[in-house]
């Protein structure tokens, strides 16, 4: 796992700066990531990877998923995981099983929140493949497998019995960023309650941190991004 002193060396795509400039913002304001350079696709993926040396690439596509692919062979061929981001989109949401195939560890949407970003990037950097549900539900129902993907197995189905609706009500709401004091407010639950409801979800996963815990709930298949 990464942390604040050691923290995951992050590598952003985008033929857009704008797009590049605000992403690598986001990036850097979570604690166990720290971007360490940008670069356009039409850039030398090769010499980007030798100079920046990351650990995960994160890549914003948008809609035009499909001409990356070749790019994406080799970052698979340089063993650095990356992350794809692409808009909420028909054909873009097509595309999934293939960017997968080409060599993307894992495929979100745009609009993912932060915390989740930074939790799909360390997972990346586990060796985990990530999805959001509706690209997930897109892979799946064409009989596309993901390699790496947690199975649905014993193993999450006993996390999932371990954890109580309410623990799990709670754990999605860290997982979208949220302090205790606004989850106490959705739920309609005291702060007290939801702290005790954290330090109970970071004992059954086993987790030091929020980030860590939403990290390994995706890995148990307990909530997805």
């Amino acid at each position: 796992m990464p942390t604040a002193d050691s923290p995951l060396r992050v590598l952003v795509i985008s033929s857009s700066p704008f797009a590049r400039a605000g992403l690598a913002a986001l990036i850097d304001q979570q604690p166990l990531l720290r971007v360490v350079g940008q670069m356009s696709p039409d850039d030398e993926i090769g010499e980007s990877l030798d100079l920046y040396r990351p650990d995960v690439l994160v890549w914003e596509m948008g809609y035009e998923a499909l001409p990356a692919l070749d790019t994406l062979n080799e970052t698979r061929a340089a063993n650095i995981p990356a992350l794809v981001l692409i808009a909420d989109n028909p054909n873009a949401i097509a595309a999934a099983p293939m960017l997968i195939n080409a060599g993307a560890r894992g495929v979100v949407l745009q609009d993912t929140q932060p915390e989740r970003l930074a939790a799909a990037l360390i997972a990346l950097a586990q060796g985990l493949v990530v999805l959001s549900v509706p690209l997930a539900d897109a892979s799946f129902a064409g009989g596309f497998a993901v390699p790496g993907l947690p199975p649905n197995g014993d193993g999450s189905t006993r996390m999932v019995d371990a954890l109580t609706p309410r623990e799990t009500e709670v754990l999605n709401l860290i997982a979208e960023g949220l302090p205790n004091k606004i989850i106490a407010h959705k739920l309609s639950i005291s702060e007290h309650t939801v702290k005790f409801h954290v330090n109970a979800i970071l004992t059954k996963l086993g987790a030091q941190s929020r980030t860590e815990a939403v990290v390994r709930a995706t890995r148990l298949g307990l909530i997805a991004l």
